[in-house]
C-alpha cells in the first residue's frame, strides 16, 4: 500500500470532517440569529444531505473513469469557498443554498477518497485499512465540535467559519504533491 497516498487521503478527509465538525453544532445558533424558524433550520440540514444524495453516485462513477485527484481537489476548494461564503451569508435562503453547495463538495471528496483507499488496499487487509481510514472521518467529527465551540466562545462564530476554511486550505495546498497509480489503472489522486 502506498502510505503517502493513504496519509494524504486520511488528512484530506480529516480536514473536511474537522472543518464540518467545527461549524455544524453552531449552524442552528447562527441560523436562529439570521431569523430562521425550525422549518428553515431543517431545510438547512436537509439541503446538505439532499445534494449529497443526488451527487454521490455521479462523482463516484465519474472518478472511476477520469481519476480521483480532480474531484478531491475541487471538493476541497469548494469547501474552502463555502467556509468563506458562510461569513457573508445574511439571509436564511442564502444559507440554505450554501449548505446545498457544501453537500456537493462533500460528495466530491468522501466517496472518491474511499474508492481510492479501496484501490490501494492490499488483499485481505481491507477491513484493517478501512477501519484505519474511518478514524479520519470520525476523528474529525469528534474533535471538530469541541474546537468549534471553543473558537466561537473565544472569538465569535465568524472565526469558526474561517477556521473551517483554514483546515481545508491547508489540506488543499498539500494535495498537488501526491500522485500514484492504483491496481494497474493509471489514476492519480
Amino acid at each position: 500500500m502506498n502510505k503517502k497516498v493513504f496519509a494524504t487521503l486520511f488528512l484530506a478527509v480529516f480536514s473536511v470532517t474537522i472543518g464540518v465538525g467545527l461549524v455544524v453544532p453552531l449552524l442552528p445558533v447562527y441560523a436562529y440569529e439570521l431569523g430562521a424558524t425550525g422549518i428553515y433550520i431543517g431545510f438547512m440540514f436537509g439541503a446538505f444531505s439532499l445534494s449529497r444524495t443526488i451527487f454521490l453516485p455521479y462523482f463516484g462513477n465519474t472518478s472511476d473513469r477520469k481519476g480521483r485527484k480532480p474531484f478531491i481537489a475541487t471538493g476541497l476548494l469548494v469547501y474552502f469557498l463555502v467556509s468563506i461564503a458562510y461569513i457573508f451569508s445574511k439571509s436564511v435562503n442564502l444559507f440554505i443554498m450554501i449548505r446545498f453547495f457544501q453537500g456537493i463538495a462533500s460528495a466530491m471528496i468522501l466517496p472518491v477518497a474511499l474508492a481510492y483507499v479501496g484501490d490501494i488496499t492490499p488483499k485481505r487487509k481491507e477491513g484493517l485499512v478501512m477501519g484505519l481510514f474511518n478514524v479520519s472521518l470520525f476523528g474529525g467529527l469528534s474533535v471538530g465540535p469541541v474546537i468549534g465551540g471553543m473558537v466561537r466562545d473565544t472569538f465569535g462564530i465568524q472565526i469558526s467559519f474561517l477556521s473551517m476554511g483554514f483546515f481545508l486550505f491547508f489540506r488543499l495546498s498539500a494535495l498537488p504533491h501526491v500522485t500514484s497509480s492504483n491496481k494497474g489503472r493509471n489514476l492519480s489522486i
